[in-house]
């Protein structure tokens, strides 16, 4: 008996995991979104160069020779990374998938695990432009 136990336990476990595997994304915790919002706003003041609305804004030119967006990026949803693992990524790393750059003025951002993902909860909260 006690092995047939095991088994149904195994078996519920089993299905259990399968249902969190199939089961959508839990969206972030409030506190987690706030935090991306300060470190966005306040603290990294990416409205400097993304806009009010963080939908992206045109830039005056750069140096001469170095790399320089013509536009910032649209940051609401965060539509130019595919997962948030990429996003997490970029602002850790300051690398792009491409395993370059973003071109100036961007900064050379690396945060911590948990505030990268702060900020990427947050910009994908916002949604959609």
């Amino acid at each position: 008996m006690h092995s047939s136990l095991f088994r149904s336990g195994s078996l519920l476990a089993f299905a259990g995991l399968s249902f969190a595997l199939l089961a959508p994304a839990v969206t972030a915790a409030p506190a987690a979104i706030e935090r991306g919002r300060y470190l966005v706003g306040p603290a990294g003041q990416c409205a400097d160069c993304h806009g009010a609305n963080l939908m992206g804004e045109p830039m005056d030119p750069g140096p001469p020779g170095v790399p320089w967006a013509k536009r910032s990026s649209n940051l609401r949803g965060l539509l130019m990374f595919k997962t948030d693992a990429a996003a997490v990524a970029f602002l850790e790393t300051a690398l792009l998938p491409s395993g370059k750059h973003a071109r100036g003025p961007m900064p050379h951002y690396h945060f911590s695990p948990a505030d990268a993902s702060a900020i990427v909860a947050y910009l994908r909260s916002l949604g959609k432009p």
